[in-house]
């Protein structure tokens, strides 16, 4: 994994094209930039430079701890003169007279969260001297390859041109309202006032016919609808022939003439010539009375507005998309890896099985094999509780009784020179979690102590009452006194895959399990260490205020041939199992714990078996079945047509676990023992004497 890790992409393929700045780019001296020369950065960095050369919209990129500056062809026009000098330098540097305003929302961006402004204000200096300008931007964090933030991402558009345009507007529109009450008091309208403004305004008496119309809104209704209107005429009246058209008028100008005040988006247009979208403000018209005498709107086409906002959604979607990418195939190679260890150990031991071996050498292969299953069904859980895709069962756990009962378990996960010590707080609250992922954390953290102290040394467990204004918890620690970490590693030990144990030694997901169990639980977590002092893992567990349940009575299980001869021949098992290779090998199993067996490849098959009379005495079945009929499906069937039947099943798949769990159907998860097998069996099959 390392080797995969540090290896670095030489290519420059990311810097070709991008117009001007890519080209300056590619000739550009990076001696003094803090970014360095780009046959040194990262792939995450050279995934956004890429992407924004590309576009063509305006956007930006500062990373590392002094957040060195790049941006494409259409954000050098936003620059002004400080282009092409930005280029590679401090974001500081650059922006420092807008600093006050920006830095906020940077350090957010740095901490994690994405922020949006819209016609932000700022005062900027880009010509030689300070000028009022307006943006609407958003800020979104950019993680390395190890899914740190190492910087944020930019897309842009001023909007300065716009935000006067409507400032004058509205200057205009408080004018105009009041000029206007005065003006249709007496019937008269002020068309001077009216008509040398690009704003579309009409006014309108309760029988849609227009008071009022200006030149730019009577040009844009013959552009959209192919009709001129002129005061007087009824705008229902113009539009007779387009009923669709004519009712869209009509539904908006009703409630402004009912007297209704509001602001509304629409889309108006004929489809065959141009569709807009305009932003209409409506307003009732009222003589000096106060009576309502008719409406008056203003309107602005919105359609560029709008079309850039998608623009800049379609730009952040690119960027998460890139990034979700470059994570998946993080994800991808660490669980090959790991996987490709497994198979290497079982087809190695295979291959030795085939040749001559004395008894000490075939022990030693089976062992072998026997682990490698075990870490292949460790790996697939804690991927599983990683991904969110294992459900939790959270119950209320007596923790000193949990911890106590493990310590056999732990004794054989350790070797005999690492020493256990347990301390715990009398009176200890139980806590609320799922039962066996609080196994699994505290034995992946045991095992990482135990690695942390190859001499050997003490592992320590403590747990202690921990009452706040936040709630109750339980604090956990797990503490070694092995060599410690330093800070960068320490920063990265909850990632997935990070690992700094050998190849083969470690998958890297230990502690990522424990960190989804921690948040899925409601907790928390975290990590102290420096080199040289050890290392301590807490866990702050919630409290419960449930009694714990009672400790289970330990299960005496005899084996599989022992309870074979006590019962005498074990009965007759429907197999269903699509996969061959799994049916043939099932089959030896269940004849070799005394089982006669007959095989169906899918449910289906296994009830026209049952039609047929044959004497059955239960059923083994896999969930996950082809042919639209799952093993559970068969066992709602046979609870349907043969209710004294029973059903065991079996599943690898943890999503199919819940639903049969809660149906109450014996189950036996994959890879299973053969004597936990042969003791699923037994308890649903009535022995026949022999």
């Amino acid at each position: 994994m390392r080797e995969r890790l540090g290896t670095v992409n030489r290519t420059l393929d990311f810097l070709n094209g991008g117009g001007s700045v890519g080209a300056l780019m590619r000739a550009h001296d990076w001696s003094n930039s803090p970014l360095g020369s780009p046959e040194t950065w990262p792939q995450s960095l050279r995934s956004v430079v890429g992407l924004l050369l590309q576009s063509r919209f305006p956007m930006f990129v500062a990373w590392g701890k002094e957040l060195g500056f790049l941006y494409n062809d259409p954000y050098a026009e936003i620059l002004g003169a400080k282009h092409p000098r930005a280029l590679g330098i401090r974001f500081y540097d650059i922006w420092a007279e807008i600093w006050s305003d920006i830095s906020p929302l940077i350090d957010a961006a740095l901490a994690g969260e994405a922020s949006y402004r819209e016609d932000l204000p700022l005062v900027m200096n880009r010509r030689g001297f300070d000028e009022q300008t307006w943006f609407t931007f958003s800020y979104s964090p950019v993680r390395d390859e190890s899914g740190k933030i190492a910087g944020m991402f930019c897309a842009v558009a001023e909007t300065t041109g716009r935000v006067l345009a409507e400032r004058e507007l509205r200057d205009l529109n408080e004018t105009l309202e009041r000029r206007v009450a005065v003006a249709l008091a007496e019937r008269k309208i002020f068309a001077d006032l009216i008509e040398r403004t690009d704003t579309f305004v009409q006014v309108a008496d309760p029988d849609f016919r227009w008071l009022a119309i200006n030149k730019a809104s009577a040009d844009e209704f013959e552009r959209l609808f192919g009709v001129r209107p002129r005061v007087g005429d009824s705008m229902l009246d113009l539009l007779v022939d387009q009923p669709e058209h004519q009712a869209a008028v009509r539904a908006v100008w009703s409630r402004a003439l009912g007297g209704e005040e509001f602001t509304e988006i629409g889309e108006f247009g004929d489809p065959a010539r141009e569709r807009r979208v305009y932003e209409m403000k409506f307003n009732s018209l009222r003589d000096r009375e106060g009576n309502r005498i008719g409406a008056y709107q203003f309107v602005q086409d919105v359609t560029q507005r709008l079309h850039d906002q998608e623009r800049l959604r379609e730009a952040e979607d690119v960027m998460r998309q890139a990034q979700k990418m470059e994570s998946l195939g993080q994800l991808t190679g660490g669980v090959a890896h790991d996987f490709n260890n497994l198979l290497a150990v079982i087809s190695a031991g295979l291959q030795m099985l085939r040749r001559p071996a004395d008894a000490a050498r075939r022990q030693r292969i089976f062992d072998g094999m026997s682990h490698a299953v075990e870490r292949g069904a460790r790996l697939t859980r804690q991927l599983l509780a990683f991904s969110r895709r294992r459900p939790l069962n959270p119950e209320s756990v007596d923790l000193m009784r949990q911890i106590e009962a493990m310590r056999e378990m732990l004794s054989g996960s350790l070797r005999g020179d690492v020493n256990v010590e347990t301390v715990f707080d009398q009176g200890l609250w139980p806590v609320e979690v799922d039962a066996g992922e609080l196994e699994l954390t505290i034995l992946n953290l045991c095992v990482n102590a135990r690695d942390a102290m190859p001499e050997g040394g003490t592992v320590r467990i403590t747990a202690e009452n921990e009452p706040g204004a936040d709630g109750d918890f339980v604090r956990l620690a797990v503490s070694d006194t092995g060599a410690g970490m330093p800070p960068e590693v320490v920063a990265r030990v909850f990632e997935p895959f990070f690992t700094t144990k050998d190849v083969g030694k470690g998958s890297g997901l230990g502690l990522a399990q424990v960190y989804g169990f921690a948040n899925q639980s409601a907790g928390s977590v975290d990590i102290k260490s420096e080199p040289g002092h050890g290392t301590t893992v807490i866990l702050r567990l919630p409290r419960s205020w449930r009694p714990p349940a009672a400790a289970p009575e330990p299960i005496q299980a005899a084996p599989a041939r022992e309870v074979w001869k006590q019962n005498g021949r074990r009965g007759h098992v429907l197999l269903v199992e699509d996969d061959k290779q799994v049916a043939a090998l099932t089959g030896e199993i269940l004849d070799s714990i005394g089982f006669e067996v007959t095989h169906a490849p899918s449910a289906g098959a296994a009830l026209d078996v049952l039609a047929r009379g044959l004497n059955i005495d239960v059923v083994f079945s896999d969930i996950m079945m082809p042919g639209g009929m799952s093993g559970l499906d068969l066992v709602r069937e046979l609870r349907r047509t043969r209710p004294d039947l029973p059903v065991v099943l079996t599943t690898g798949y943890e999503g199919a676990a819940g639903p049969v769990e809660r149906e109450g159907v014996a189950l036996i998860r994959k890879p299973y023992e053969i004597e936990a097998l042969s003791i699923a069996l037994a308890a649903q099959v009535k022995p026949t004497q022999s």
